[in-house]
C-alpha cells in the first residue's frame, strides 16, 4: 500500500473520519472543533462545517451519503448536509462527551454513546429522542446499528458490550470477556457477528456469535 493523497487544513488533532460510500469524499472531525469535507478527486477540502464548541470526537455518512453526523465533547450531536455544508440540527440529551455515533443502514436512526454511561437512539429526520439505553457502569465508546433497525450494540469503559432491543430499549445481552476498556464494536453486513477491540487491557480483538 501507499499514500495518494494527504488532507491538509486541521490546526490540530483528528479523532475520526469517514469515507462516502461512493469513495469520492472523505469527512474528518478534529479537536479544532470542525468538520472537513474532502473531495478524494481534488485532494481539496469542499465544506468546513463549524458550529460545535468542542473537539469533534466521532464522525459519520448515511448511506447514499445525504447527511453527516458528528459527536462532539460539547456533549450534542449535529446532523449536516454533505452537499450544502448547512447544519441541519442539533440534538441535545447528554450530559458529557459524545464519544460515539453510527446512522442505521435505513437512515432511520442515529445511535450514540457517551460519557453519561448512556447510549442514546435518534430519529434522523426529526432528531427527536427514541430510546435512553441505561445499564453500563462506564462510558460508553462505541455504538452500533443492526441493519433491521432491531437493536443496538454499545462498548463501554465497564469491559462489557451490551445489546439492546431498539423496540423495547432493555438490554438482551450482556457480553463479558475483555479485561479493559471495549474501544470499538462493528457488526458484520448480516448482524450475525460482532467485532469488538479493547483497549487498556490485553489489547484483544474479539469476534462474537450472536
Amino acid at each position: 500500500a501507499q499514500v495518494t493523497q494527504v488532507l491538509k487544513g486541521h490546526s490540530n488533532a483528528v479523532y475520526s473520519v469517514a469515507i462516502s460510500s461512493d469513495g469520492k469524499w472523505v469527512v474528518s472531525g478534529s479537536r479544532d472543533k470542525t468538520l472537513r469535507v474532502w473531495s478524494l478527486v481534488s485532494g481539496l477540502t469542499t465544506q468546513v462545517l463549524k458550529g460545535h464548541r468542542d473537539s469533534v470526537r466521532s464522525v459519520a455518512i448515511s448511506v447514499k451519503d445525504q447527511y453527516i453526523v458528528s459527536g462532539s465533547y460539547d456533549c450534542t450531536l449535529r446532523v449536516w448536509s454533505i452537499t450544502t455544508g448547512e447544519m441541519i440540527r442539533v440534538l441535545r440529551g447528554h450530559s458529557d462527551w459524545v464519544s460515539s455515533v453510527n446512522i442505521s443502514r435505513t437512515k432511520k436512526y442515529i445511535a450514540s454513546g457517551s460519557n453519561d454511561l448512556t447510549a442514546r437512539v435518534w430519529s434522523l429526520t426529526s432528531g427527536d429522542l427514541i430510546r435512553v439505553l441505561k445499564g453500563h457502569g462506564g462510558w460508553v465508546k462505541s455504538v452500533a446499528i443492526s441493519s433491521d433497525d432491531q437493536f443496538v450494540v454499545s462498548g463501554s469503559n465497564d469491559k462489557t458490550i451490551r445489546v439492546w432491543s431498539l423496540i423495547s430499549g432493555e438490554a438482551t445481552q450482556v457480553l463479558e470477556g475483555h479485561t479493559g476498556s471495549v474501544l470499538s464494536v462493528k457488526l458484520s453486513s448480516d448482524d450475525k457477528h460482532l467485532v469488538s477491540g479493547e483497549g487498556y487491557g490485553d489489547y484483544l480483538v474479539r469476534v462474537w456469535d450472536l
